[in-house]
């Protein structure tokens, strides 16, 4: 998973709101970037990418006639385009989202150049619109369609906005696609190392699950029927990557209550620390409501852009 993306109004009052609250490293100038229909900012937990090579990316709607096009890992990502079309269309999404409360820029996924020539094919076989960006060039696309455009068909993903990318755009060594999810050894005990996972609420988690094998032929690792919903885990291969978690409410509980708060869509970030006690000391000293239970701590999402973070030994 190349970036957990979190849409807002402004990504520079929100750098700001996740650095104070949860001590997200300060980005660097270079991971700022803009183009047609958006302003990025490409966040870290960890500061070294291939420790932690997905992103966490702040998402604001921006020009739709800025000239340059950039997505995805800012170290190599930046396409050069005369076009005046949305082409990151963030405004539009968040529109198709509505008044929730948590909203996403994309679910993005990278694969090998081969890797997404044959889904490209395969999804035409089907007959599933792709809308490719930059229109022009087949580096990436967006499934059911460009969510800019009227002919956007949300049912092929179940409105996910899943966004087909390169890694070969990453900029990654290539033995960080396959290095294990381990501790830093330098690492402080406070120290967040990784994005872990995205939680997404969904209605009906057979039919997502359905639609995923379908277009995308991709299946969950694992299915829990946990206390009050049912959760698959969506994997990827390289063992650092976040992973996608898909809840559904099954019964009375946190995630009925949440499902019923902001409806389908993204909803959790869970990070690993080094030491959760140590994280939990560092949130009380910034000044961060947070709560510890199970193994998990949770800082108050009023100080973090409404979205929940979950802490998690790593």
């Amino acid at each position: 998973m190349t970036t957990v993306s979190i849409l807002i109004d402004d990504i520079h009052a929100g750098v700001e709101t996740l650095r104070s609250a949860i001590g997200i490293p300060q980005p660097r100038p270079r991971s700022y970037r803009s183009g047609p229909g958006i302003d990025a900012v490409f966040c870290r937990v960890h500061p070294r990418y291939p420790v932690a090579p997905t992103f966490l990316e702040l998402v604001a709607p921006g020009d739709a006639h800025v000239p340059s096009v950039a997505s995805g890992a800012p170290e190599s990502r930046s396409h050069e385009t005369s076009t005046t079309t949305a082409v990151f269309p963030a405004r539009e999404v968040a529109q198709l989202q509505g008044a929730r409360a948590v909203k996403w820029h994309a679910t993005e996924l990278a694969m090998t150049d081969e890797q997404i020539d044959d889904l490209a094919g395969h999804l035409d076989r089907l007959g599933v619109a792709v809308g490719f960006h930059p229109p022009d060039r087949r580096d990436r696309f967006y499934l059911g369609g460009h969510p800019a455009s009227a002919t956007y068909d949300p049912a092929a993903d179940t409105g996910l906005f899943i966004e087909a990318t390169k890694s070969g755009h990453l900029g990654l060594p290539d033995e960080a696609f396959h290095a294990p999810a381990d501790i830093p050894p330098e690492a402080s005990p406070e120290a967040m190392v990784r994005i872990v996972a995205r939680e997404y609420l969904v209605a009906d988690l057979d039919a997502t699950l359905g639609a995923l094998e379908r277009n995308l032929r991709w299946t969950p690792s694992s299915m829990v029927e946990e206390d009050g919903c049912r959760r698959a885990v969506m994997p990827f291969r390289a063992p650092r990557s976040a992973r996608l978690e898909l809840v559904q409410p099954t019964g009375p509980g946190r995630v009925a209550d949440r499902y019923h708060q902001l409806g389908p869509g993204a909803w959790t970030i869970r990070v690993s620390v080094v030491d959760l006690e140590a994280k939990a000391k560092d949130l009380t000293q910034r000044g961060t409501p947070y709560t510890l239970g199970n193994g998990v701590l949770r800082p108050d999402p009023a100080t973090t852009l409404q979205v929940p973070f979950e802490f998690i030994a790593a």
